[in-house]
């Protein structure tokens, strides 16, 4: 496909709308029963069975305009899915709308300013494969399924991060339907713009279409694990902290990771540059001093190396959160010893921690709260069917408590909890009274929502 201008593609886009007093355009809806409505539903975490009234499948942004006004005349609240990723089910709802947006996966590339518009459907997989071909990059997450819209709502973080910034640093224009199923575009109201960098989402409207800043794709990913096996609490607690403070000097180009799951620390490290580089090396020898063990490194084509990020197939069960943003061990020590003993003892039990800063810390002006962070943990918990099992769910919520007496209140939106007792301050800091007043602006009716979509302000 050859490059098209953005002008091109929006003219496009607007030629789908129901001309004035012509008939409406609609969206196919499914019901309960219907074929097709379990798949449509079906989100990545299977422990999530909640039930939609309706769902509309959207491949246009008429389609989005009628569904919203169609739910308007029918007082149905709305949930969007794009990517279905939402980990607690927040991409549906019980008895609503869900507005779907898988068949809205358009990708076009601006000649001359590789500027990229993607439908919200667009998954992460197919982003990476388009661009990569074309030699460009959108920096974004790892797992191949996850939609871009969500992704970029929340932040978007990953391999390139440090090096480049959020996926939501790199969006540069939006256009949104509101609650009232009228369409908004940022280049006429910038302040859209900004709470679309990383306010996450369905929280006052429905997006149509981003468009991006790109990169020049790097020619080669290198990459290492490293793994220390059989340790006790106390050994998987002196891994995390001697691995703070080796991810602490990485170079922008780096990324990492530890991940503890039973007896065992694994590390991924990372970068677009060689792993013969004096940086990549530097961190692999004090990872040996340490006690991990390596097989080697790898360096690939960038296009050949994504596919081992992209983590495991859905459906399935699971109960993964936000462990909290640090600024370094010490936030995490009063609790570290109690985590890795509960991990340790809890078979399903995952506890990572990723590295940010870099580029993030420069990133634009936006709703994301938490640029001074350098690290970000997750906590996961996998079990094979049916509902979570008793220990598991007892080490998760105490793996939760751990961390909230540590003082741990910072987190990630695109990984929600839906225990967190204040979790407007926790997502989105000072920011929230002003992703408010936009709230109260598109979606006064609070037509759009889920559990922890923003709020409209106190009258």
């Amino acid at each position: 496909m050859s490059p098209i201008s953005r002008r091109a593609f929006l003219g496009l886009s607007l030629a789908a709308l129901p001309a004035r007093g012509e008939e409406k355009m609609a969206p196919r809806y499914l019901q309960p029963g219907d074929a097709g409505y379990e798949e449509a539903r079906q989100p990545f975490n299977s422990a999530v069975i909640l039930k939609p009234a309706k769902i509309a499948c959207c491949r246009t942004e008429a389609d989005v305009i009628a569904a919203v006004r169609h739910a308007k005349e029918n007082g149905l609240p709305v949930a969007v899915k794009s990517g279905g990723h939402a980990f607690h089910g927040y991409s549906l709802n019980e008895g609503g709308l869900v507005v779907e947006l898988s068949g809205m996966s358009e990708r076009l590339l601006e000649k001359g300013s590789f500027h990229f518009t993607a439908g919200p459907g667009l998954k992460l997989k197919d982003c990476y494969s388009w661009l990569l071909s074309r030699g460009r990059l959108l920096p974004a997450g790892s797992c191949g399924g996850v939609g871009l819209a969500g992704l970029t709502l929340g932040g978007g973080y990953g391999l390139f991060s440090r090096e480049f910034g959020l996926t939501c640093d790199h969006l540069i224009q939006v256009r949104m339907v509101d609650g009232n199923g009228e369409v908004h575009d940022s280049r006429d109201e910038p302040e859209l713009l900004w709470a679309c960098r990383g306010g996450g989402n369905g929280n006052f409207g429905i997006a149509t279409s981003f468009t991006f800043e790109t990169r020049p794709a790097p020619p080669m990913l290198a990459s290492r694990k490293f793994t220390a096996k059989g340790l006790d609490a106390a050994g998987l607690a002196r891994r995390l902290e001697r691995w703070f403070e080796i991810a602490a000097a990485l170079p922008e180009p780096c990324f990492s990771a530890v991940i503890l799951n039973g007896s065992q620390a694994t590390v991924l490290l990372t970068s677009t540059k060689s792993a013969e580089g004096p940086a990549f090396a530097a961190a692999t020898k004090a990872l040996f001093q340490a006690g991990f063990s390596s097989k080697g490194a790898l360096s690939k084509p960038l296009a050949n190396s994504l596919n081992r990020y992209e983590g495991r197939p859905g459906p399935l069960p699971f109960d993964n959160v936000s462990g909290g943003f640090y600024r370094s061990y010490e936030d995490l020590k009063s609790a570290a010893g109690g985590i890795c003993a509960t991990v340790r003892e809890t078979p399903g039990l995952i506890f990572q921690v990723n590295t940010l800063g870099g580029a993030i810390a420069r990133g634009a002006e936006s709703a994301y709260p938490h640029r001074d962070f350098p690290f970000l943990g997750e906590l996961q918990a996998y079990w094979e069917k049916g509902k979570i099992p008793a220990k598991l769910a007892a080490g998760h919520a105490a793996v939760r408590q751990a961390l909230s007496d540590a003082g741990i209140q910072r987190h990630y939106r695109n990984y929600p909890d839906p225990r967190l007792p204040h979790w407007e301050t926790s997502y989105f800091g000072e920011t929230y009274t002003r992703l408010q007043a936009l709230k109260a602006k598109l979606d006064p009716e609070d037509r759009i929502r889920h559990p922890q979509s923003v709020r409209l302000p106190a009258r």
